[in-house]
């Protein structure tokens, strides 16, 4: 208790005691995060949903595709369908030796005899063997088709001729416009002046030149470029 100001004996002793319990610096403890092992990562990882699906080249969604659509105008207006790329990807069942994949699109509102799909390798890396996709309504050999909004699909994984897991994911599609102003290019040619003469193979010879009874000479001729169905 105090006296005239002053602490007694016995509780100076007392609080000089609690002072040298504390640390030296206060400010320097630090909490450490509980250390994860590489067994408890793992398990984590199991734990997580996997991703599956296609996974479109030089976008960072999953299972999202905006495919070009090109609308040409000035002289020589016209339509033409682009493409996206894209690999399936599976995180339970990446890439392995000797595994090809199948992808088919059994969504409603496309052509099912057969459904499109597409047969790709899946041995090396983290997806499989790019495809090429683009709008449509029935099965191409060149291409993987879907139509405007979600697409169903199914997929089988074999190693051989067994099969290592089968399932089913959904895809969103959407389209977007690109505008091209096209003219008129100039093209040279070939012409013949007087007349043709029809041989055996008719008008074009061995050569691939046009039989003419007269020098041919070439001429400077403006035209529309063709556009193919699929731009890509």
């Amino acid at each position: 208790m105090m006296n005239n100001g002053f602490i007694s004996p016995l509780k100076f002793l007392s609080l000089s005691f609690c002072l040298t319990c504390l640390p030296s610096n206060t400010q320097g403890i630090n909490i450490y995060p509980p250390i994860i092992t590489s067994n408890q990562q793992q398990q984590n990882k199991q734990t997580e949903s996997p991703e599956v699906g296609l996974e479109i080249i030089g976008s960072p969604s999953l299972n999202r595709l905006v495919i070009p659509m090109y609308r040409y105008t000035g002289e020589c207006p016209g339509f033409s369908k682009g493409i996206v790329k894209a690999s399936f990807t599976s995180t339970a069942f990446p890439p392995s030796r000797d595994r090809r994949v199948i992808v088919r699109n059994v969504s409603r509102g496309v052509a099912s005899d057969p459904f499109p799909f597409t047969d790709r390798d899946y041995s090396r890396g983290r997806g499989s063997q790019i495809t090429e996709i683009t709008i449509g309504s029935g099965h191409d050999g060149q291409f993987l088709i879907v139509r405007q909004g979600e697409n169903d699909f199914d997929y089988t994984i074999k190693e051989k001729n067994t099969i290592v897991d089968q399932g089913t994911f959904t895809a969103y599609v959407e389209t977007t416009t690109i505008v091209e102003e096209k003219n008129k290019v100039p093209t040279t040619k070939r012409v013949c002046p007087g007349n043709r003469i029809d041989d055996p193979l008719g008008i074009i010879n061995l050569l691939g030149s046009i039989i003419c009874d007269k020098e041919m000479h070439e001429v400077t001729v403006y035209e529309c470029p063709s556009y193919p169905d699929v731009t890509r």
